[in-house]
């Protein structure tokens, strides 16, 4: 069974096709965020994304693992691969972390593992201040509202992207829905973010 089969989530997929016509931020365990307009799903496997209407740009927006931006006309995305999707968006958040410094990318490799010890940990953790990484290099810090289906659903406050040494704010983005299946911690309490910039 290959890793991306593993972590398919049918929840988020169903989750996702509430969001045709929307600008949507997707995040993948291969460590890339794509940021754009979500067309259309294709045979419940792709997400058709083109320029996000609150994008500073006029193309699709990928930040790489290494915190490059890539922009592109339209992008089609497996949607087996994503680990978590942002949305209601008020401005661009790939914008907001474009002054990364730090080269060094921060990749986590993925492990085949039971991860029900950790969403009963989360689900005690409903109402309060948590951050959750998972496969990918993500970290999302912001205070979990429900924890059902394979999916955690958080108000954001941040979310830390491999390769930069910026986070997404709550500024750009209101909530996110995490794939149960991808997370590889939960901590609770506030966070500080101490970046190891060279």
């Amino acid at each position: 069974m290959s890793f991306y089969c593993r972590i398919k989530n049918e929840e988020l997929i169903c989750d996702l096709k509430r969001e045709v016509n929307s600008d949507i931020l997707l995040l993948g365990a291969d460590g890339f965020t794509y940021f754009g307009r979500l067309q259309a799903i294709e045979d419940c496997r792709m997400a058709v994304l083109t320029p996000a209407i609150t994008a500073v740009t006029s193309d699709v927006e990928i930040i790489t693992p290494g915190g490059c931006l890539v922009t592109v006309n339209f992008a089609r995305i497996d949607l087996w691969s994503i680990i978590a999707k942002g949305s209601g968006i008020v401005c661009d958040p790939v914008y907001s972390t474009l002054s990364c410094d730090d080269d060094t990318p921060i990749i986590r490799e993925g492990q085949d593992r039971e991860y029900d010890c950790l969403v009963r940990s989360l689900k005690r953790l409903i109402g309060n201040n948590v951050a959750i990484t998972t496969t990918g290099g993500f970290l999302f810090e912001g205070v979990p509202s429900e924890v059902c289906r394979d999916l955690a659903i958080l108000t954001v406050d941040e979310i830390f992207i491999p390769g930069c040494n910026k986070f997404i704010s709550d500024r750009n983005i209101r909530s996110v829905v995490v794939n149960l299946e991808a997370i590889t911690s939960v901590s609770g309490g506030d966070t500080k973010c101490h970046c190891c910039c060279r």
